[in-house]
Protein backbone atom coordinates (compact mmCIF):
# COMPACT_ATOMS: atom_id res chain seq x y z
CA UNK A 1 0.00 0.00 0.00
CA UNK A 2 1.35 3.15 -0.84
CA UNK A 3 0.93 6.38 1.67
CA UNK A 4 1.48 9.60 1.01
CA UNK A 5 3.67 12.46 3.25
CA UNK A 6 2.75 15.64 4.29
CA UNK A 7 3.14 17.54 1.02
CA UNK A 8 0.73 15.10 -1.15
CA UNK A 9 3.99 13.59 -2.81
CA UNK A 10 3.26 9.79 -3.02
CA UNK A 11 6.10 7.56 -1.31
CA UNK A 12 7.26 4.02 -1.79
CA UNK A 13 5.31 1.22 0.28
CA UNK A 14 7.01 -0.82 2.55
CA UNK A 15 6.44 -3.42 0.88
CA UNK A 16 7.93 -2.30 -2.26
CA UNK A 17 10.78 -0.77 -0.16
CA UNK A 18 11.55 -3.77 0.89
CA UNK A 19 11.87 -5.41 -2.17
CA UNK A 20 14.34 -3.10 -3.35
CA UNK A 21 16.44 -2.94 -0.47
CA UNK A 22 16.39 -6.93 -0.07
CA UNK A 23 14.33 -6.90 3.04
CA UNK A 24 11.98 -9.81 3.84
CA UNK A 25 9.41 -10.52 6.49
CA UNK A 26 8.43 -13.79 8.06
CA UNK A 27 5.44 -12.33 9.37
CA UNK A 28 6.97 -11.12 12.56
CA UNK A 29 10.51 -9.89 12.18
CA UNK A 30 11.86 -7.65 9.12
CA UNK A 31 14.90 -9.44 8.16
CA UNK A 32 18.34 -7.79 5.85
CA UNK A 33 21.11 -10.40 5.27
CA UNK A 34 21.78 -11.96 8.32
CA UNK A 35 20.14 -9.28 11.19
CA UNK A 36 16.72 -9.38 12.51
CA UNK A 37 14.74 -6.25 13.22
CA UNK A 38 11.25 -5.83 15.00
CA UNK A 39 10.85 -2.66 13.44
CA UNK A 40 10.72 -1.64 9.61
CA UNK A 41 12.04 1.46 9.91
CA UNK A 42 15.22 -0.14 11.15
CA UNK A 43 15.91 -2.71 9.20
CA UNK A 44 15.64 -0.42 6.03
CA UNK A 45 17.63 2.07 7.82
CA UNK A 46 20.36 -0.17 7.87
CA UNK A 47 19.83 -1.83 4.60
CA UNK A 48 20.01 1.62 3.00
CA UNK A 49 23.33 2.50 4.57
CA UNK A 50 24.36 -0.81 3.41
CA UNK A 51 23.35 -0.42 -0.14
CA UNK A 52 25.43 3.11 -0.25
CA UNK A 53 28.36 1.54 0.19
CA UNK A 54 30.59 1.20 -2.39
CA UNK A 55 31.74 -2.45 -1.87
CA UNK A 56 27.95 -3.34 -1.54
CA UNK A 57 26.97 -6.42 -3.86
CA UNK A 58 23.76 -7.25 -4.30
CA UNK A 59 22.53 -11.02 -2.99
CA UNK A 60 21.45 -12.15 -6.80
CA UNK A 61 19.57 -15.20 -4.72
CA UNK A 62 17.57 -12.48 -2.68
CA UNK A 63 13.83 -13.43 -3.68
CA UNK A 64 11.01 -11.00 -1.99
CA UNK A 65 9.20 -12.55 0.94
CA UNK A 66 6.46 -10.42 2.79
CA UNK A 67 4.32 -12.64 4.49
CA UNK A 68 0.95 -11.46 6.51
CA UNK A 69 1.45 -10.54 10.22
CA UNK A 70 1.28 -13.03 12.55
CA UNK A 71 -2.23 -13.50 15.26
CA UNK A 72 -2.51 -16.05 17.52
CA UNK A 73 -5.23 -18.39 16.93
CA UNK A 74 -8.28 -19.10 19.05
CA UNK A 75 -6.57 -21.47 20.56
CA UNK A 76 -3.65 -19.67 21.54
CA UNK A 77 -6.16 -16.47 22.30
CA UNK A 78 -7.71 -18.95 24.77
CA UNK A 79 -4.91 -19.55 26.74
CA UNK A 80 -3.40 -16.41 26.48
CA UNK A 81 -6.80 -15.16 28.36
CA UNK A 82 -6.53 -17.98 30.92
CA UNK A 83 -2.92 -17.18 32.19
CA UNK A 84 -3.56 -13.12 31.23
CA UNK A 85 -1.26 -12.39 28.70
CA UNK A 86 -1.30 -10.31 26.01
CA UNK A 87 0.22 -10.46 22.13
CA UNK A 88 1.38 -6.89 20.95
CA UNK A 89 3.35 -5.86 17.49
CA UNK A 90 4.51 -9.25 17.26
CA UNK A 91 5.35 -10.68 21.23
CA UNK A 92 3.80 -12.03 23.80
CA UNK A 93 3.78 -9.93 27.13
CA UNK A 94 3.39 -11.32 30.68
CA UNK A 95 4.00 -9.37 34.38
CA UNK A 96 6.46 -7.10 32.20
CA UNK A 97 8.62 -9.36 30.21
CA UNK A 98 8.28 -10.15 26.62
CA UNK A 99 8.61 -13.42 25.03
CA UNK A 100 8.90 -14.38 21.02
CA UNK A 101 7.05 -17.78 21.85
CA UNK A 102 3.48 -18.42 23.41
CA UNK A 103 4.93 -21.92 24.84
CA UNK A 104 7.13 -19.45 26.68
CA UNK A 105 5.36 -16.75 28.63
CA UNK A 106 2.50 -19.77 29.42
CA UNK A 107 5.76 -21.36 31.00
CA UNK A 108 6.65 -18.46 33.51
CA UNK A 109 2.79 -17.24 34.12
CA UNK A 110 2.41 -20.93 35.14
CA UNK A 111 5.32 -20.42 37.91
CA UNK A 112 4.09 -16.80 38.66
CA UNK A 113 0.75 -16.37 38.54
CA UNK A 114 -1.35 -12.84 38.87
CA UNK A 115 1.71 -10.37 37.78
Amino acid sequence: MESQNISGERQESDESLAARFEISFDGRRYVFRQHHYDVFRDALRYAVAEHGKASFKRDTAFQPDWRAAYHPDDADESMMRMHGITFIEGHYLYGGYRYGQLCDAIAFAARHPNL
